[in-house]
């Protein structure tokens, strides 16, 4: 769905009926390790679908002038939707855009907003990062893989099962326990609790 410049997905098998926005992957990901580059799904996506990049590339766009990217996305949003899932390509990229997130999420205190994030583990994004998980309505889960560290205690983590110290929940979509993220709630419903995805 386009909206006044912006591109928000609409859903799908994985996610559920839930609005998502997006970021071309590799550009945007100053936390990416080696190993996320090799088996990134975003990105491989990215390639098969020249819509979904072009796209990507157009919110990449509006975000990088601030001001007009949080009045955009604050007046598009439904106000009346149960969660919303930041990035299912790309990252947070730079301090004015994660502290354009925080303002945005604030505006829709009713909603649960979730993200994964490897820009942990860029030092620059760390205090903007702390602010955006501390919100009350945004579950901020920090990725990392077999050639990262672990994240700093007190994150939420998502693992890969490739990771010998994954620790946590199995996804339960990917276990097909549960019919999608919506569902399931398991990342976006709770304050604590890590999880492990399969590497696809």
């Amino acid at each position: 769905m386009r909206l006044f410049g912006v591109s928000l997905g609409e859903g799908n098998v994985k996610v559920g009926d839930v609005f998502t926005f997006s970021l071309p992957s590799r550009k945007t990901c100053p936390g990416a390790s080696s190993w996320c580059w090799d088996y990134c799904y975003a990105y491989r996506y990215e390639r098969c679908r020249p819509g979904c990049q072009d796209a990507y590339e157009r919110n990449l766009s509006l975000s990088r002038d601030t001001g007009k990217f949080i009045r955009t996305l604050i007046g598009v949003l439904p106000r009346i939707m149960p969660c919303f899932r930041i990035h299912v390509g790309g990252d947070f990229y730079s301090v004015e855009y994660v502290h354009a997130w925080q303002r945005i999420c604030s505006a829709f205190p009713q909603v649960k907003f979730w993200a994964y994030t490897r820009s942990w583990a860029a030092p620059e994004l760390r205090t903007a990062l702390e602010g955006l998980r501390s919100l009350e309505n945004m579950q901020l889960m920090a990725s990392t893989d077999p050639a990262m560290p672990l994240p700093p205690s007190g994150w939420r983590v998502g693992f890969v099962d490739a990771d010998p110290r994954a620790q946590g929940m199995l996804c339960g979509e990917q276990t097909e326990q549960q019919e999608s993220c919506l569902a399931c709630g398991y990342c976006f419903q709770r304050s604590e609790g890590d999880v492990i995805f399969r590497v696809h």
